[in-house]
Order: structure tokens, then C-alpha cells, then sequence
């Protein structure tokens, strides 16, 4: 063979073995930096992950926050224990209409479950002389307790002061907040006269 066909061929072989080398050095490198994206995108989704628990709990927080100064909730629930407990014999019977409106149909029913009672011929009252309510809001729903004292009277007799505890639970729907849950805790009489 030709001597310049073979030092040709042994450039050509070294050339081949260099670019070998640097092409492998190279896939190397990449394969480094691709491992060190890989794990830097492991690291970013945990924290993205972490983020949106945050924000999710943040969230939450807020519209508890929101929650609990509801106005138009609170007013609710003192309108309906107005009209449920403030009445007379004239105003007794209406009470039952007009508390539809701070309640959904379930507490209505539970409210309703005997009926109406007629009412008796007897002058009487009932009167709320002090109402308490402490509102908090936790997952997303307003509950509550409501103390209410309220005295009767018959015939233009005063029954002994009466203390009843009630949790409510309010909620919207149907675009107004009503009650969804009214559950009595305990009625207390006082045993002094006033």
C-alpha cells in the first residue's frame, strides 16, 4: 500500500478516535446535566406540591375568617329566634309562616313535626329578654351557640326566667344563608323569683 493512503488512513482513524472521545465526553455531559434537570424537576414539583397545600389551607382560613363575620348569617339566626321566640296570642300562629324564611325545609319539618297548634284562648306572651350568640367557623360552615333567656307570661303572670341553649349551623342556599341545623342543648328555669 501506498504510504500516503496509509498515514491518510491512521489520520483519519486518529481523527475518528478523537471525535470519539469528545462526542462521548459530550453524551456523558449531557447525560449529567439531564440527570441533574431531572432531579431539580423532582424538587420543584415537591415544592410546588407544598405551595398548593398552602394556598389550599390559606384558603380555607380566609373563608373561615370570611365566614365567621358574616353579617347577613348572624342576622339570620337572631331574626329567626326573634320571630320564633317573640310573640304573643295575636302573633303566635303567624310566627310558623314566617319562620320559613331563616330556615331550610328539614329544620322546618323538624320545627313542624307536631303541627300548629291552635291557639289557646288565654292572653299570653313570650318575650326574649336577653339573647347571646357566639358564631365560629371551622371547615367551611358557620356553627354556633345561642343563649337565650326568655320569660312567659299568662294571663299577665311571669313564669320564672327561662335560659335555653341552642347549636345552630347556617349555611347558604338558594342564594340566602338559612339555618341547616338547630339542635337544643338545654333549657334551664330559674328557681328564684325575680
Amino acid at each position: 500500500m501506498n504510504t500516503k493512503v496509509l498515514i491518510g488512513l491512521v489520520i483519519m482513524l486518529v481523527v475518528s478516535v478523537f471525535s470519539n472521545i469528545a462526542l462521548g465526553f459530550n453524551v456523558s455531559s449531557e447525560s449529567k446535566d439531564n440527570e441533574k434537570y431531572v432531579s431539580e424537576n423532582k424538587d420543584l414539583k415537591v415544592q410546588v406540591k407544598e405551595l398548593e397545600k398552602g394556598l389550599d389551607k390559606a384558603e380555607g382560613a380566609i373563608t373561615d375568617e370570611q365566614l365567621a363575620g358574616n353579617e347577613e348569617a348572624k342576622k339570620t339566626v337572631e331574626d329567626f329566634f326573634d320571630t320564633h321566640f317573640n310573640y304573643n296570642t295575636d302573633t303566635y300562629k303567624d310566627k310558623f309562616e314566617k319562620i320559613k324564611n331563616y330556615v331550610n325545609e328539614d329544620v322546618y319539618g323538624q320545627l313542624m313535626a307536631a303541627g300548629v297548634p291552635d291557639t289557646p284562648t288565654i292572653k299570653f306572651e313570650n318575650n326574649i329578654t336577653k339573647m347571646k350568640l357566639y358564631m365560629t367557623a371551622q371547615n367551611q360552615e358557620l356553627t354556633g351557640l345561642v343563649v337565650l333567656d326568655t320569660i312567659y307570661t299568662i294571663d299577665g303572670v311571669d313564669s320564672p326566667e327561662t335560659t335555653q341553649i341552642y347549636e345552630v349551623t347556617v349555611a347558604e342556599e338558594d342564594g340566602k344563608q338559612k339555618i341547616v341545623s338547630l339542635e337544643v342543648l338545654g333549657t334551664f328555669a330559674s328557681m328564684s323569683e325575680s
